[in-house]
């Protein structure tokens, strides 16, 4: 591994780890922020149904209240309100206890008339931890979850605001006491002889019907001595509110953390993407970049190396030619001497071509971009090489789609490839088969392809027909396919060779479209 392979791993590696400690970031943000909004949701819904708990307590109280107050206290109404409570939204169950713990009224949602007294109810205190249990017998007031419901509980004391030290009790209050503690007193002298009561006064007639309900108000709610001995004798009063809302409120929640989630897994899938296709483009532009440093300095080196060649060697092979043409004259037509003498002129024009392509390789001129009828193009470069005595014989052929449009170009530069590839075709063809040039619309480009059905590139040269002097042909310079490269990457152009399925090799290069950016 070289030292340029171990030094781009970790640049290769740093975007990868920036992008998973963003996405890691985020979903922590995301976790957190979450965490918090449950927990924020679950108190403002558990504060929202303790609330509504404690105010149908409190109307269950002031519905006991006016009931006393109103002597339309009967048997069981307090299990005809807690019926008539239970329709409520978010109402499951509600229960009054007596201060022994026995089940006073209870009434639960969907129980309908099948539930005739509280003896039939369903335990009030079934699902509630020890310590909310422990609660309720010591008559403490608890708000907490048990299961899916919200659980309100306190004591049950409708007469609570009339219960406070210093505060005068109102007439019909008074009245209460008084009857309930006749009631006690009676219970007590039973067997003994007490003298009839007075006849009733008209105040006292008047409150007949309230006070006759009075007498069956229960004793726990006032206690066996009025309000000074009502402590630890209080009933208890429970509430259960589904907490369906609070469910539904979490599920959003997680819903919407979830659907956050996606969008940012999508978000850094996309980014992954992009990442990913701007790290390849970027090891694409480097390959490219390299690529070409490495030419540039290569054509550096050759371009001396030419320079050297064409000053030491261009004056004495003009001066060996006209040597050997010298000596060839008067020499019989035919004889070995004007052969020795052909074959010497031959290659020395040979050498001087080497030594003019070295030098247009070396020393490039800059493409002058004009709009280019490739079309066009292609059938005068034919027409010119139909004369070339290694056309003679073969079948000649040009395909250009209709309606191509133009091409940006040098059509001088772009005349020299096309010689280039023909030449090369034409002397693989030897004499036999087709050659087709064809032009048509590419993605952005126009492509040209240069084919023949001769033998075709030899395995494994495909990409090196295009080096510097390298050739498959004996006598070939190596040349001619390196410069017509050289010109079609200056167009901002590509080229490649390969053989055909049918058989022969086709060269293909792009050009791009007139007004497209090279």
């Amino acid at each position: 591994m070289t030292a340029t392979a171990r030094q781009g791993k970790p640049r290769d590696i740093l975007p990868w780890l920036m992008l998973a400690g963003v996405l890691f970031l985020l979903l922590t943000a995301l976790g957190l922020t979450t965490h918090n909004r449950l927990a924020r949701t679950q108190d403002l819904m558990t504060q929202q149904l303790s609330q509504h708990g404690s105010l149908l307590l409190q109307y269950l109280e002031s519905a006991t209240r006016a009931s006393i107050r109103q002597g339309l206290l009967r048997s069981f109404p307090l299990q005809t309100l807690a019926e008539e409570l239970i329709d409520q939204q978010q109402v499951r169950a509600l229960a009054i206890l007596g201060p022994h713990g026995e089940v006073i009224a209870a009434a639960e949602a969907g129980a309908g008339d099948a539930q005739a007294s509280p003896e039939k109810a369903v335990d009030p205190l079934a699902g509630l931890s020890e310590a909310m249990r422990q609660a309720v017998a010591a008559h403490q007031p608890i708000t907490g979850i048990a299961g899916k419901e919200l659980v309100v509980g306190r004591p049950f004391e409708p007469l609570r605001r009339f219960m406070r030290p210093g505060r005068p009790l109102p007439p019909w209050a008074r009245s209460l006491i008084e009857e309930h503690r006749e009631k006690e007193s009676g219970q007590e002298n039973q067997g003994q002889q007490c003298p009839p009561p007075p006849p009733p006064s008209d105040e006292r007639r008047g409150m007949g019907f309230r006070m006759h309900t009075m007498m069956m108000f229960p004793g726990w709610l006032m206690g066996p001595a009025g309000p000074e001995g009502a402590e630890g004798l209080k009933p208890y009063a429970l509430v259960r509110l589904s907490t369906a809302t609070l469910e539904e409120a979490r599920r959003q929640d997680l819903r919407q953390a979830v659907v956050l989630a996606a969008i940012i897994f999508v978000g850094a899938g996309l980014v992954s993407v992009a990442v990913l296709a701007a790290a390849r483009h970027r090891g694409r532009e480097l390959e490219r970049l390299r690529a070409e440093v490495a030419e540039s300095e290569h054509l550096a080196a050759v371009g001396r190396l030419a320079g050297s060649v064409a000053h030491e060697v261009r004056n004495p092979l003009s001066a060996l030619r006209g040597l050997v043409q010298f000596l060839a004259k008067g020499q019989e037509p035919g004889s070995k001497q004007a052969e020795y003498a052909l074959v010497a002129v031959e290659e020395v024009d040979r050498l001087e071509r080497v030594v003019s392509g070295l030098l247009e390789y070396t020393r490039p001129r800059p493409p002058r971009l004009f709009p280019l009828d490739v079309g066009e193009s292609l059938k005068s470069t034919l027409e010119l090489m139909r004369d070339d005595p290694r056309a003679q014989g073969l079948d000649l052929r040009v395909k250009v789609q209709e309606d191509l449009p133009a091409a940006t170009a040098d059509p001088d530069q772009i005349r020299q490839v096309l010689v280039n590839l023909v030449v090369n075709s034409l002397e693989a063809l030897n004499g036999r088969g087709s050659l087709i040039l064809s032009a048509r619309l590419g993605k952005g480009e126009v492509v040209v392809e240069v084919a023949d059905d001769g033998p075709g590139l030899p395995e494994g040269t495909a990409e090196q027909v295009f080096d510097p002097f390298f050739s498959t042909r004996e006598r070939g310079s190596g040349l001619g396919l390196a410069i017509a490269r050289r010109i079609v990457l200056a167009h901002g152009g590509r080229i490649k060779a390969a053989n055909r399925p049918e058989g022969g090799a086709v060269f293909t290069f792009t050009l791009p479209l007139d007004g497209a950016k090279s």
